[in-house]
């Protein structure tokens, strides 16, 4: 038996990233473990789940139609419920209406808020009453557009300025959809052909991608840690676009690898498979936990040359000598993931203006390590030029001993770039059906 039901499940994990800062990949993990849910209630639970973060200004917009007492004010465990609630009556066909509701009203006895039990009930019978529809919404078209795509204004308003009114809106559909499920073949253990068989024996669809080899589409599973083939370290989870970072920075066997800023690893290990498991990867984090998780994923998946080592990617270590290649993923505001982690979209502005300088302290310090003739990626999760284009001009103004370098040609047939110079590239989701991703290619000449 379930020691919670998939409804209470889904309150739960989102009252820890909407009011505690979980991150929503790691809480769905963690509380799927726990709940002991069978796998379709796992699927319909999961579904509650992102599907309320993703449509959280929406919903919220909804409530305060109904509600005298702004959302804000309501206890977490209240506001969660009616989230949930209201987003199974307006996206999803699982039960008739009534009966969501009723489920709703039981949740509220479940969770130990049944004094909101006539609060709950009244708001969503009252927007069933006017047949659920999304209330008018007053202010400007940014409050309609955030209201719409449950996205802030000042993020429409950003990619507003940068990509104008057709790609934003493009990007805003495309990130309410369930963005695609990629992995990469540990190609030291098996050949993709043979991978592909084995999943399909285990119960999934997978299809080789046509543009970059060793990269997977996977579909039709539920639990991919339990898989025979990912215990076996036959796979790796890895969106394409990190895929491609990894291929851009082209590292040979028996080379020496950087990976700055690593953590969860997945670019580290798609090196070492690219390599052969041959040579020496270094792969840095700032934290411990993160570190721990780099040296258990290249355990499992056989590759010996990735090293993970507890280090401030802004802090130079003269120690760790010199590198044929290094990667610098930094840290950003990640507006390339927010199909796949909406709760970055929530974020404030503020918290997001200090990370251009702490990139560039990041570069600065991780272009040190390239030997002369070495190459240097710089990549991000972001569409903000701010955190991309604008961070490798400024680079390369002010460093003369590198120059831009041509993408190696496997990435710019993937990401179909005609010009063989091109030398950085930004990949939109609506466009490569991929994360939203920035990378840069730059050589130390002199």
């Amino acid at each position: 038996m379930p020691n919670m039901t998939a409804r209470q499940s889904a309150v739960q994990a989102l009252v820890k990233v909407n009011y505690e800062g979980g991150y929503s990949n790691l809480v769905l993990n963690e509380t799927l473990k726990k709940s002991g849910l069978s796998p379709v209630d796992s699927s319909f639970m999961s579904r509650l789940f992102y599907g309320s973060l993703e449509r959280k200004l929406t919903l919220d917009h909804i409530i305060g139609a109904y509600s005298k007492k702004p959302v804000g004010k309501l206890t977490p465990q209240v506001a969660e419920i009616l989230r949930i609630s209201l987003y199974q009556l307006l996206y999803l066909n699982s039960v008739p209406d009534s009966a969501a509701v009723n489920e709703a009203v039981k949740l509220t006895r479940q969770m130990k808020v049944s004094s909101a039990s006539g609060f709950v009930n009244a708001v969503l019978r009252s927007f069933l009453r006017d047949e659920k529809k999304i209330p008018p919404v007053k202010g400007n078209r940014l409050r309609k557009l955030e209201v719409r795509y449950s996205c802030p204004q000042w993020m429409i308003k950003n990619l507003l300025e940068n990509y104008g009114e057709e790609s934003t809106i493009a990007m805003l559909e495309h990130s309410l959809e369930r963005p695609p499920l990629y992995a990469r073949v540990n190609t030291t253990k098996v050949s993709v052909t043979e991978c592909i068989e084995q999943l399909l024996q285990q119960g999934v669809q997978a299809e080789p991608d046509p543009d970059l080899e060793g990269c997977i589409l996977l579909s039709s599973t539920s639990s991919i840690e339990k898989l025979k083939a990912f215990e076996q370290g036959l796979f790796h989870v890895q969106d394409k676009s990190s895929q491609l970072c990894a291929a851009a920075l082209d590292a040979q066997k028996g080379e020496r690898v950087l990976d700055a800023c690593s953590a969860p690893g997945s670019k580290s290990f798609t090196t070492a498979q690219r390599m052969q498991n041959s040579g020496e990867i270094i792969s840095c984090d700032v934290f411990e936990e993160k570190i721990k998780k780099i040296s258990d994923g290249a355990q499992r998946l056989g590759l010996s040359i990735v090293h993970a080592r507890l280090q401030d990617g802004t802090v130079y270590q003269p120690e760790f000598g010199s590198f044929d290649r290094v990667l610098c993923d930094v840290p950003c505001s990640g507006l390339g993931i927010i199909s796949r982690k909406p709760e970055i979209k929530y974020k404030h502005p503020q918290e997001l203006k200090e990370l251009p300088q702490i990139q560039s302290k990041i570069l600065n310090t991780a272009s040190r390590y390239v030997k002369v003739g070495g190459t240097l990626v710089y990549s991000t999760c972001t569409l903000v030029p701010e955190e991309n284009e604008k961070q490798v001009d400024a680079f390369l103004m002010q460093h003369e001993e590198f120059e831009p370098c041509p993408l190696p040609e496997a990435v710019r047939k993937a990401a179909k770039l005609t010009d063989p110079k091109a030398w950085r590239v930004t990949l939109f989701p609506q466009m490569a059906d991929t994360d939203g991703f920035f990378i840069s290619c730059m050589k130390k000449v002199r």
